[in-house]
């Protein structure tokens, strides 16, 4: 089993594409090496005809050494602490570079060149309606959606996600999870719980619905808010913070350390 990424590299002549089978897992530790000795290490890649898409596409880095831009996400990290950590220290090792995560994935990247989000996107896309049963719980939990009432309590769930489906399910998912046992705060799991990496909140009494993650969605911000009419719809990319601004001091939020990733 390979971690596929999809490297490009931008200069004055255009852009050239490179695929690594094994690239996605220690993506964010090769780049942390500094420009130079990243552009090296792409180049030593395999050149590449052909795009991967955003099912087997893992990971993905766009270095623009034109506008010194670096575009990059992977799959693999350990949660929100690991990950806002190893985007410090790319930013410590690229300095005068704008250091972007791409929450759209490949999709992002292929964006970024002007490319149609077509070109990688699967030929299937499913939008997902959660069938949620009660006394469910997840296995892996790593997504929360939190739902402040009309008169102003709030309650959560804890979920799991692959690729942020619950983003995709609509006012469904509102449905979906009034069959849970509410929960009052992220409960803490064993010790290999990272906490969430997506989170969700919906007032009902404003009907606004604000969303972050630190992983990556299939589609874009306003392909998902199409699948909410009628609601205001906010993207707050890694700052789970938000969320934790709008639940307020009664109800109890994941431990994550108080590290800027954005």
């Amino acid at each position: 089993m390979g971690s596929r990424a999809n490297y490009v590299i931008v200069d004055e002549r255009g852009w050239e594409l490179y695929f690594d089978n094994g690239g996605a897992v220690p993506l964010l530790g090769t780049f942390a090496d500094g420009p130079a000795e990243v552009i090296e290490f792409v180049r030593e890649t395999n050149p590449a005809e052909h795009w991967l898409d955003d099912v087997w596409c893992e990971g993905a880095a766009l270095i623009d050494s034109v506008d010194h831009v670096l575009l990059l996400f992977t799959w693999h990290h350990d949660g929100v602490d690991d990950r806002a950590r190893r985007l410090a220290a790319i930013r410590s090792a690229w300095p005068g570079w704008r250091i972007r995560w791409a929450y759209g994935g490949l999709e992002d990247v292929v964006a970024y060149l002007g490319i149609d989000r077509a070109t990688v996107r699967a030929a299937e896309r499913r939008h997902p309606v959660l069938q949620l049963q009660p006394g469910d719980f997840p296995i892996i939990p790593n997504c929360l959606v939190t739902i402040r009432q009309a008169d102003g309590s709030v309650h959560g769930h804890m979920l799991d996600h692959l690729h942020g489906e619950p983003l995709w399910a609509g006012p469904g998912l509102l449905d979906s999870v009034a069959v849970l046992t509410p929960t009052q705060g992220w409960e803490r799991q064993p010790d290999e719980d990272l906490g969430p990496e997506l989170g969700l909140h919906f007032d009902l009494a404003n009907r606004e619905f604000g969303f972050w993650t630190a992983a990556t969605f299939n589609g874009t911000v306003d392909e998902i808010a199409a699948r909410w009419p009628g609601w205001r719809v906010e993207f707050w990319e890694d700052r789970h913070e938000e969320q934790t601004l709008r639940c307020g001091t009664g109800f109890r939020m994941f431990p994550f350390e108080a590290v800027s990733s954005t």
